[in-house]
């Protein structure tokens, strides 16, 4: 499944902001007590509010000043759903503070409640809120920039209208979905973990009733790393390349004009072995301690294997974004196009 990419504004600023704020209040309400589990509850409710207003503000006058200017994108994904929510930047506040309020404080009641972490001193709960607020300020700006770009708000004249789409398209390729590797790269984690812990005698079923595998604990977790990083590194680069080179051999060529060589990224190799390769090892190491340094940072020790599960299924979510993120980033550069037309050349 793909879905079309939407012409973001460069969202890091206001999710800097959002986060800078967030973690203040962290500082200000709770060094160096920590919090409870009523605390936290009552911290993502206010943390919602705090993000959802910055980052509608932004995007709000952000965007008008490109309507103002003629300068709005002409082909995005038109939303019904979208268009019915308010236009008014207040009153689409209020929605999405609801909205995402019950998502989020639902989510955190749950995880906090399943991993045993209803009460945190003040350095794992400074990680998980960084984590959270960050996920929860990504969201809200996509929302708020996919409201925004839909032709019931975003309409200006046929004069304006004709300036705009002859214009170039930034990121005409789409936004790649990784959910079918994600949930590959779990499952097979997940057995291969299973086949390692009955091959090193480490399954064994808890008094209360939980299973416990091997690799689960905190001093074989890097285990669980490893495997996963290169599970996830194997499918999501294939996934991402054969979907960009498909797209890119597509696309007229107008639309792969002024695609963007940033040094930061050209450095990758485009060869998809090469880059696989790297990505492997560096998210191997990568997965091996953080997974590691997470346990470590909450006091977890063992976990069982349905605590397993989930602990590895919301980590993969978060990596295989990120990975996907720089994949096409670098599958979108000038370099990698020309690489992928001059192989179609000669082929």
């Amino acid at each position: 499944m793909q879905n079309v990419r939407l012409p973001y504004i460069d969202n890091a600023k206001a999710v800097i902001i959002t986060l800078a704020i967030n973690l203040g209040v962290v500082f200000y309400f709770n060094y160096p007590l920590g919090i409870t589990f009523s605390g936290i509850l009552w911290d993502t409710f206010f943390c919602v509010i705090i993000t959802t207003i910055i980052n509608i503000c932004i995007v709000y006058f952000y965007l008008k000043k490109m309507r103002t200017q003629g300068a709005m994108p002409a082909n995005v994904p038109e939303s019904r759903l979208m268009q019915l929510l308010p236009k008014n930047p207040f009153l689409l506040g209020i929605v999405y503070i609801i909205v995402f309020s019950a998502i989020t404080i639902s989510t955190n009641a749950l995880i906090t409640t399943f991993f045993a972490l209803q009460n945190m001193s003040f350095l794992p709960w400074l990680f998980y809120k960084l984590i959270y607020a960050t996920l929860v300020s990504i969201k809200i700006i996509e929302y708020s920039i996919f409201r925004y770009v839909q032709p019931d708000w975003a309409k200006i004249d046929q004069k304006e209208y004709i300036a705009v789409i002859n214009k170039p398209i930034k990121n005409p390729l789409p936004k790649i979905s990784v959910y079918k590797e994600m949930y590959a790269a779990v499952m097979g984690n997940i057995a291969l973990n299973i086949v390692l812990g009955s091959f090193l005698g480490g399954i064994k079923v808890e008094n209360d009733g939980s299973v416990v595998i091997y690799p689960s604990t905190v001093e074989a977790i890097p285990i669980t790393g490893l495997i996963l990083g290169l599970i996830v590194a194997v499918l999501v680069v294939n996934g991402v390349i054969n979907s960009i080179k498909k797209n890119i051999i597509h696309a007229p060529p107008e639309m792969l004009n002024g695609a963007e060589r940033n040094r930061w990224l050209t450095w990758l190799p485009k060869r998809k072995a090469t880059l696989m390769s790297l990505v492997s090892f560096c998210l191997m190491l990568f997965s091996a301690v953080s997974l590691w340094g997470i346990m470590m940072i909450f006091g977890i020790q063992i976990m069982n294997f349905f605590q397993f599960i989930i602990y590895i299924t919301i980590y993969a979510s978060i990596i295989c974004k990120i990975i996907t993120y720089i994949m096409i980033k670098r599958c979108t550069q000038s370099d990698y196009i020309e690489y992928v037309l001059i192989q179609k050349e000669y082929k």
